[in-house]
C-alpha cells in the first residue's frame, strides 16, 4: 500500500500518517464496521438498512503520524482498553439501566489523555491550530494542565452502532426561555460514549464528568474509582441524538402523519 501524507491531527506537522484506531485497536475495535458517512445518513429512508463502505479494520482513519501514533499508543491506550473490559462486564451483566453505577481499577490521567487523542483524531487538522494548549497537555504525558474550557462527558452504550463527529452545535428548546446552543464533539463506540465541550455545556446533564481525571499523575493507580453514567442508547448517526430506535421510528412515523393531513 502506498504511504500517505497529511497534516497530523495531533502535532500539526506534515508528515507520513499512521492509521489511527478509534477507540484503540484493544478496546473492542478490530473487527470490520460499516462506516456511513453523514450525506448518506440524511438521504436513508431506512435507517436499519443504511449503505456506506465496509472498513475491515475497524473504526479509525489516517490522521496521526507515527510517531504521535506510536507514543500515544504505549502512553495511554493500555489504561483505556483496560477501563473499557472492565466497562463491558459490568454494563453486560446490569439488569437495571439507565445509571449504573461501578467502582474501577484505572489509571485516570492516561485515561483521559487517551480519550482526548480519540478526539483529534475525529476533528479535522485544523482543530489542532485552535487547540495547542490540549496538544501539549496530552504530548506531555506527565503534564496535569488540562485546559480550564476543556470538558469531557462519559456514558455506557450497548448499542451495535458506533457515532463520531467532530465539534457540532445543536440548539435545544427553540422557541423557549430555556433555548441553548450546545457545541460539542462525541465519540460513542461500546462501552462508552464520550462527549467533548469547550466553553460550553454537554447536551444533557447526566453525563459524567471525567475531567477532574487530570488531577492524577501519570503513574497513579487506583482502584475502586466510582462513576455513575447513564446507559444511552444510540440509534440515529446525529451526534446528541440518544433516542432508542422505537421511539426513533415512532417520532418519525408521526410526523408523517402530520405531513400526509397538511
Amino acid at each position: 500500500m502506498a504511504a500517505r501524507f497529511g497534516t497530523c491531527h495531533l502535532c500539526g506537522l506534515y508528515k507520513k500518517l499512521s492509521f489511527e484506531h478509534v477507540p484503540p485497536e484493544s478496546a473492542f475495535n478490530d473487527q470490520r464496521i460499516l462506516v456511513t458517512r453523514f450525506e448518506q445518513l440524511l438521504a436513508a429512508n431506512d435507517l436499519d438498512n443504511l449503505c456506506g463502505t465496509v472498513q475491515q479494520r475497524g473504526a479509525g482513519g489516517y490522521t496521526l503520524c507515527e510517531d504521535c501514533n506510536s507514543k500515544t499508543g504505549s502512553w495511554y491506550a493500555p489504561a483505556f482498553a483496560s477501563w473499557a473490559h472492565q466497562a463491558m462486564r459490568f454494563v453486560i451483566a446490569a439488569r437495571t439501566p439507565p445509571s449504573l453505577f461501578y467502582p474501577f481499577n484505572l489509571h485516570p490521567l492516561r485515561i483521559l489523555k487517551q480519550v482526548l487523542c480519540m478526539f483529534f483524531s475525529i476533528n479535522g487538522p485544523r482543530f489542532h491550530a485552535v487547540n495547542h494548549d490540549l496538544v501539549r497537555f496530552i504530548l506531555n504525558k506527565e503534564s496535569k494542565e488540562l485546559p480550564g474550557r476543556v470538558r469531557l462527558d462519559a456514558f455506557y452504550t450497548l448499542s451495535n452502532r458506533t457515532r463520531s463527529a467532530g465539534m457540532t452545535g445543536v440548539l435545544r428548546d427553540f422557541g423557549t426561555r430555556n433555548s441553548r446552543v450546545h457545541v460539542f464533539s462525541e465519540v460513542t463506540f461500546p462501552p462508552f460514549g464520550f462527549v467533548l465541550t469547550m466553553n460550553s455545556v454537554p447536551p444533557r446533564p447526566d453525563f459524567c464528568d471525567i475531567s477532574g481525571f487530570s488531577r492524577f499523575d501519570y503513574r497513579d493507580w487506583r482502584t475502586g474509582i466510582t462513576m455513575r453514567m447513564p446507559l444511552m442508547p444510540v440509534y440515529t448517526g446525529f451526534p446528541g441524538d440518544y433516542r432508542t430506535r422505537d421511539q426513533t421510528l415512532a417520532e418519525a412515523a408521526a410526523q408523517a402523519r402530520v405531513g400526509n393531513v397538511d
